[in-house]
């Protein structure tokens, strides 16, 4: 990333020109393990996009916000507590409009998770902007990759993913979201036949041949 705007006061202006932000972009929706960050990569490998995560980008500007606070995840918290959950996509429309990186190429957006969110999305940029939710069969399968992946982040036992899980489901939403998609991709058989998901669903959207 090439910079990030500071904190200052919140003005949610998120009426962008269309020659300031990238032509074609795809938010990415699911839930833990579901599979964004292979869909992502995945694009990444094959296609000249940019891949942004909310999550991860809402750090930054909480680091912005206050480089002496230890904890940038509280003041990310504090920041959409305040604001609301549209807080951070706010900031995130801004950051598309003056980073040039990001104008040049189809941007792939994942870690949506609010209706608000991808409302405020779909609202900015219409038709340029792709929608997909990630669907996977059963949480033993999630949990399978959680376990593969070994973020310490992650929830270290079965029990302990369902709880974190299902609150994070009831917390933003998520099945709510899934309403709002364009597409819904299923990441419950090979990796195979999920990036063949991508290629029908997603590829035709970033490279106009839809």
């Amino acid at each position: 990333m090439n910079h990030l705007l500071p904190f200052g006061i919140v003005k949610y202006n998120m009426q962008v020109q269309a020659n300031q932000s990238p032509s074609k972009i795809v938010a990415v929706v699911g839930a833990l393990a579901a599979g964004k960050d292979a869909l992502a990569d995945y694009l990444q490998q094959r296609y000249a996009v940019v891949a942004v995560e909310v999550g991860e980008f809402a750090r930054q500007l909480a680091e912005e916000a206050d480089k002496e606070d230890a904890k940038p995840y509280d003041a990310a918290a504090q920041k959409l507590a305040e604001h609301g959950p549209e807080y951070v996509i706010a900031r995130l429309v801004e950051e598309m409009s003056q980073n040039d990186e990001w104008q040049s190429k189809p941007l792939i957006i994942t870690g949506v998770r609010t209706p608000a969110e991808a409302k405020a999305l779909k609202e900015q940029f219409g038709s340029n902007l792709l929608l997909s939710y990630i669907r996977v069969g059963d949480q033993a399968a999630r949990f399978d990759r959680v376990q593969q992946r070994d973020l310490t982040t992650d929830p270290d036992d079965f029990e302990e993913f369902v709880q974190q899980d299902e609150s994070l489901k009831a917390d933003f939403g998520l099945e709510n979201t899934v309403e709002l998609a364009d597409v819904v991709l299923w990441n419950s058989g090979s990796l195979d036949e999920f990036h063949r998901q991508i290629e029908a669903e997603i590829v035709p959207h970033i490279t106009d041949q839809n």
